[in-house]
């Protein structure tokens, strides 16, 4: 014996599921391509091809950056090599931040060879070596809106010390700073 259904109880609520469902429908579709609009516009990757940044980042390695945020001393940065410091047109480069606009940096403090930022000198326990500030003696001020960056592995980086000679005295404009790494893709 089939029950009857009347035909309002079997209808009435049809419209507005679907309607529930469709709105649940674009939300599952559009939501993930605007979380996905907005890491692509905030969210790099690079690939890191040298070791001016070893041991903290090794050739090979494939880095997170985040474009949104300004770069403050410590930071792991990414940036365009517009005074040619690589040799190569073009080319993007990772160091560490020692300086912000306004800083004064100077090598190196006596009997430890650190770098000074500002009177004051820089616990760096990410390098090796006995003179991790290097050995030529520097004085430099940083220029509003630049920051100066050096890397990890200063045996072999070319960096803000290599170019306090020039223009910008190895300062690096924000403007080129392509972002700030955030992490390191497990390889």
């Amino acid at each position: 014996m089939a029950l009857a259904v009347p035909a309002t109880v079997a209808t009435q609520p049809t419209a507005p599921r679907t309607r529930r469902r469709g709105i649940l429908t674009l939300s599952v579709i559009v939501a993930p391509l605007l979380l996905a609009a907005l890491a692509v516009a905030g969210l790099g990757a690079a690939h890191i091809v040298n070791d001016s940044m070893d041991p903290t980042l090794r050739s090979g390695d494939v880095v997170l950056y985040d474009r949104w945020l300004t770069p403050a001393r410590g930071d792991i940065v990414l940036f365009r090599d517009v005074d040619g410091w690589s040799g190569a047109d073009g080319t993007t480069l990772v160091k560490r931040v020692i300086g912000v606009g306004g800083d004064t940096v100077v090598c190196c403090e006596a009997g430890s060879g650190r770098l000074l930022v500002n009177g004051e000198p820089l616990d760096e326990g990410y390098i090796a070596g006995d003179r991790p500030g290097g050995v030529i003696p520097f004085r430099v001020s940083v220029p509003d809106g630049s920051v100066w960056v050096v890397g990890d592995n200063r045996a072999v980086s070319v960096d803000s010390r290599s170019a306090i000679s020039g223009p910008h005295l190895g300062a690096v404009a924000l403007d080129d700073v392509l972002g700030i790494v955030r992490g390191r893709v497990p390889q």
